[in-house]
């Protein structure tokens, strides 16, 4: 039996253990989609519940060699939020914020975190409702070892005020490796496509974001769709799995781009987007990753390795809570947790569509693209929600113990060739450009004819010399 001591040991970390491994696991451009994140997360919380109107909000994001900063109308920080959760180094389990409001954050780190990856000196300036402070976090405050309160100070100047609600950050004193990151154009482009491409479903929906003076334009994730009930549509399936709204689409890929309004252009014929051919994977809205084409989501697993032949298939899945903690990603919120059992059901389901469409793609494959055309006619780019919205209407449509799923096999609605053609391959070969025009000027009397007809004309001739010979023997 032991005798209980007046002794204590200590067990709290030292701020420079926490601010360094803190910060050490995430990449720089994720630290600053972190704080856009958070930027949504008040304009959900300015709704209180309802549906949010993203057309009256923006974030306005500046990279630069001296400094980083962020600005947003979307509600401010309220002063008791300040003073005792959103500055503090994580989130109780039990604070009770955020409990009706679909976010992604978890952890409480988010904001604090990006501080901390960029620089030595920052100052967090809000206003919520009529309030306005400020709260800086120096340099000093980082180097000395207790956790002292960060002081909340009264803006006194004009140029300080904020003239709507909402929240900006300056970073200054920035590490070196972060200023040279910052003054780097690929960089700010690489920054541009994460935004582009993780927060599209809010742009899409009027959200202005604005890096470097430039407007950031969506990254447009969908499959086609028609709402025709004989014509091909996309594989879907919906179903909660452990308290988490799962909804799934696989399809043909299609590279429509942002603003593309032009209803006579076919849909099957647009040119596609390597970038978002297959799967996308959505958390409450936020793309966590776009465009897949590895194990982690299926590909070589039971099924085919990725390969350019299925360029036209994109898959889409969003998990919906919230509850945060239930959805399966990690805390840089660009990653997945794979282990989780949400993941593991769903990705089931995900293997499901995409095996209908690999067959189908093999089908095709030695048909030429405009043989199906015609098949694809009335089908319009459809983003996820859509989708699910349109094809759950048809009557092939199954609906069992809450589960929503369409099987475009099983309803006979995918075209298929209609006679089998020998298969193709392609015939390459090069000539000295001199060559060409002087077998240009033979056959067609022009030696200016391109260099591919001339070659499809020499193997036609030929081709009819083998056909004659093998006819006489």
């Amino acid at each position: 039996m032991t005798k209980p001591s007046a002794d204590t040991a200590q067990a709290s970390p030292t701020k420079q253990f926490f601010v360094s491994m803190l910060t050490r696991d995430i990449k720089l451009e994720d630290a600053i989609l972190d704080l856009l994140d958070n930027c949504l997360d008040g304009a959900m919380r300015l709704a209180k519940g309802n549906a949010v109107d993203y057309a009256k909000h923006f974030v306005s994001i500046e990279i630069a060699e001296d400094h980083f900063s962020i600005a947003d109308n979307c509600g401010g920080i309220p002063r008791e939020v300040a003073k005792n959760y959103a500055f503090k180094m994580g989130r109780e389990s039990d604070d009770g914020r955020d409990s009706d409001t679909e976010t992604i954050g978890m952890y409480g780190v988010g904001m604090k975190r990006a501080i901390f990856k960029m620089g030595e000196n920052a100052l967090v300036r809000t206003r919520h409702g009529d309030d306005m402070f400020e709260v800086p976090i120096t340099s000093q405050w980082l180097k000395a070892q207790n956790w002292d309160p960060l002081p909340i100070n009264e803006p006194t100047e004009v140029e300080e005020q904020l003239a709507e609600p909402g929240t900006t950050i300056l970073v200054t004193d920035l590490y070196g490796g972060v200023a040279r990151h910052f003054a780097n154009v690929g960089f700010e482009n690489d920054v541009r496509t994460a935004i582009a491409e993780h927060f599209t479903m809010f742009i899409q929906w009027g959200l202005t974001v604005v890096l470097n003076g430039k407007a950031v334009e969506a990254v447009r994730v969908e499959v086609l769709v028609s709402t025709d009930e004989k014509s091909p549509a996309p594989y879907i399936y919906q179903n909660t799995i452990d308290g988490v709204l799962v909804s799934i689409t696989v399809g043909l890929n299609t590279g429509k781009s942002l603003g593309d309004d032009d209803d006579d252009d076919p849909g099957f014929e647009r040119d596609r987007s390597s970038a978002t051919a297959g799967w996308t994977v959505l958390c409450n809205d936020r793309a966590v990753i776009v465009g897949d084409k590895g194990r982690l989501t299926g590909w070589g697993d039971g099924i085919p390795l990725y390969h350019p032949q299925f360029a036209i298939i994109t898959g889409i899945i969003e998990f919906r809570s919230k509850h945060a903690d239930k959805l399966p990603v990690t805390t840089t919120k660009r990653a997945l947790d794979t282990s989780s059992n949400v993941w593991l059901e769903s990705l089931v389901k995900m293997k499901e569509g995409m095996r209908i469409w690999i067959s189908y793609t093999n089908q095709w494959k030695n048909h030429p693209r405009a043989d199906q055309t015609s098949h694809w006619d009335s089908a319009k780019p459809m983003p996820l929600s859509r989708a699910i919205e349109v094809v759950s209407s048809r009557s092939a449509t199954r609906m069992i113990a809450g589960a929503i799923e369409f099987n475009p096999l099983k309803a006979k609605v995918l075209p298929v060739p209609e006679d089998k053609k020998p298969s193709s391959k392609k015939v390459v070969f090069s000539r000295p450009a001199e060559e060409i025009r002087l077998v240009s000027k033979m056959l067609f009397d022009d030696p200016g004819e391109k260099a591919g007809i001339v070659g499809e004309k020499c193997f036609e001739m030929q081709l009819t010399k083998a056909q004659s010979l093998k006819d006489e023997q």
